[in-house]
């Protein structure tokens, strides 16, 4: 009995301190401020620059939380740093993930941020995206379409993306790719695949709220 004990002891303090480098990611969780060049910094909550060390010039939307950046400079070396080469900037807790430039049609390297924090991360932004529209002509005397056909036209639009937290996979927020990323979580997917699919959509995003919930994600704090 006196050895049982004697081992429990010496192994809490080591437990403790195990469970105490492992924070969790929670849905308004706050990263380190600063810039990030790789997914794998972010992942690890490690910024190469902290924002005490750089000038930003940049022009963020309050409404859409889409960012800009004109030029970043590193203070200490007086050198320009290309947007283009980071992968995030964290402002005052809040991550903005770099937009490729072919998905994005902006003059400047465009930030988005991420609204939601977790195994699954969930950001938005606005975008342009050519769409079909019917159109037709009229018959002045009747008024009524005498030729009916299709164009195409740019529409504003709201573009959703999720962040795998775990392996850096950024696809677009649609029901397939969420079932695809979900599977784990069976009573979620099933649950899903018996309910119409225009009420999933309503409800897709309250839908990732619960999973993300349900499914924790760590950072391994670096001492």
């Amino acid at each position: 009995m006196k050895i049982i004990l004697k081992i429990i002891v010496f192994c809490t303090p080591f437990f403790l301190s195990a469970q105490d480098s492992l924070q969790v990611v929670t849905k308004n969780f706050h990263f380190n401020d600063g810039i990030y060049f790789s997914f794998e910094e972010f992942q690890r909550n490690s910024p190469v620059l902290p924002m005490d060390e750089i000038y930003i010039r940049s022009f963020t939307n309050p409404q859409t939380s889409l960012s800009q950046v004109d030029s970043v400079f590193h203070l200490k070396t007086k050198k320009e740093i290309d947007p283009e080469n980071i992968w995030a900037i964290v402002s005052e807790g809040v991550p903005f993930i770099k937009i490729p430039k072919n998905e994005v049609h902006k003059d400047l390297p465009s930030f988005a941020a991420l609204k939601l924090r977790g195994k699954i991360c969930y950001f938005t932004y606005p975008d342009y995206r050519v769409k079909k529209v019917p159109v037709a002509a009229y018959n002045p005397l009747t008024g009524r379409p005498y030729l009916k056909g299709e164009v195409e036209r740019d529409q504003k639009v709201v573009v959703e993306k999720m962040l795998h937290f775990e392996t850096g996979e950024i696809v677009d927020f649609n029901i397939d790719n969420f079932l695809e990323w979900i599977q784990e979580d069976r009573h979620l997917v099933e649950t899903i695949e018996r309910t119409p699919v225009y009420e999933v959509e309503e409800k897709l995003f309250r839908l990732l709220l619960i999973y993300v919930d349900r499914h924790e994600v760590t950072i391994k704090m670096e001492e």
